[in-house]
């Protein structure tokens, strides 16, 4: 090739040819798929050490990140075939269809990683926020999401027919195809009016929250940090592009974002781990940073609990009584859901108010 290049091409199109994009793609990946794994193994520890335990939310985070390292891994491996060079040198065939069989693993993995992800959240939501209309309108978002994922996954996989069209390198396999890039343009604004409703939807509940103006602040800056979701999106659709004769370059900047994108949405879901990692390990930095103080490290102070509980008439010996009634008062703010196994991101005193009436008799 080289021997090609210097006999026949000029030096400008020698040095047009010999670009290479491989490091930006091999470092990209790389970082991307280290904060994913620190973020999920984060979320894994606490649960497990300081919390009840894996939810079905922390499953489906697991599974996008699962889908993730795929989307990852393959884009890394597609530079074995030509990925991030320009498609004058990837001479052959068979490389050129590996190209494309690879470039349709990350397509199918990218909607499950995204899909899965947001799901979580909703599912995140239903757990920690009370009210029968938010409820509703969560269960509403959790259905159009599963159908979102579920739709461009069908697409995604059957764009062609026959299917193994999609990565033919050659044109000689007869069929059709559905132009991909009309496909997500128009599905865009769908997904996008869906991820706005999704990580706005827990801000008026936190608005309202009675506690201190820095904590309640706080609380919405770190939810709505699920809005980088959307700018990521947002930014991977201006470089989507049709099919190129030089695919093999100016497919770089979409993969890339694609990966940004579902690493932003995993890495977020973890977050709120962060601040039952504080609370327990780092003391004076949850002091530092306003975190309500733990007296126990179990689980009690992290999750919510209904339980209504009453002691009456405990005695200490003698004539000495000691009367405790523990009223267990739950707010519409924030509070437990009915089973009592979510993590509690709020203050304890913003959801559920405990008051101890504490009367002391003792004849001599």
């Amino acid at each position: 090739m080289e021997e090609i290049w210097k006999r026949d091409l000029t030096p400008e199109r020698i040095a047009y040819l010999k670009q290479s994009r491989i490091p930006e793609i091999i470092t990209c990946q790389t970082v991307l798929l280290v904060v994913a794994t620190l973020g999920l193994l984060l979320r894994l520890f606490v649960r497990l050490r300081y919390l009840t335990g894996i939810n079905i939310d922390d499953l489906l985070c697991v599974t996008s990140w699962v889908f993730t390292t795929v989307l990852c891994f393959a884009s890394m491996w597609m530079t074995k075939y030509g990925f991030g060079k320009h498609i004058g040198t990837v001479s052959s065939f068979y490389d050129r269809g590996m190209f494309l069989r690879w470039n349709f693993v990350t397509m199918v993995s990218y909607v499950l990683a995204l899909g899965t992800i947001k799901i979580s959240f909703c599912l995140l939501y239903l757990k920690i926020f009370p009210g029968k209309k938010f409820r509703v309108f969560c269960w509403i978002i959790l259905a159009i999401l599963i159908a979102e994922t579920i739709e461009e996954a069908l697409v995604v996989i059957f764009q062609c027919q026959p299917i193994h069209k999609a990565w033919d390198p050659t044109g000689n396999v007869k069929g059709r195809c559905v132009d991909m890039t009309v496909f997500y343009y128009a599905n865009f604004g769908v997904k996008l009016a869906t991820d706005l409703a999704l990580f706005a939807m827990p801000m008026p509940k936190l608005v309202q929250l009675k506690m201190a103006v820095g904590k309640r602040i706080g609380l919405v800056i770190m939810f709505s940090l699920g809005l980088l979701v959307c700018v990521t999106s947002i930014i991977r659709v201006t470089y989507m592009n049709k099919f190129a004769e030089d695919h093999t370059w100016v497919l770089v900047d979409a993969m890339n974002w694609s990966c940004v994108e579902v690493t932003v949405a995993i890495f977020i879901a973890c977050i709120p781990s962060f601040k039952s990692l504080i609370t327990h390990r780092f003391p004076g930095l949850r002091r530092m940073l306003g975190f309500s103080s733990g007296g126990s490290a179990g689980p009690s102070k992290m999750y919510g609990n209904t339980t209504r509980r009453t002691y009456k008439g405990l005695s200490s010996g003698g004539n000495n009584t000691i009367k405790l009634e523990t009223v267990v008062n739950s707010r519409a703010d924030v509070e437990a859901s009915r089973n009592g196994s979510q993590e509690r991101i709020v203050p304890t005193h913003a959801g559920i108010q405990v008051i101890t009436n504490v009367s002391v008799n003792e004849s001599v």
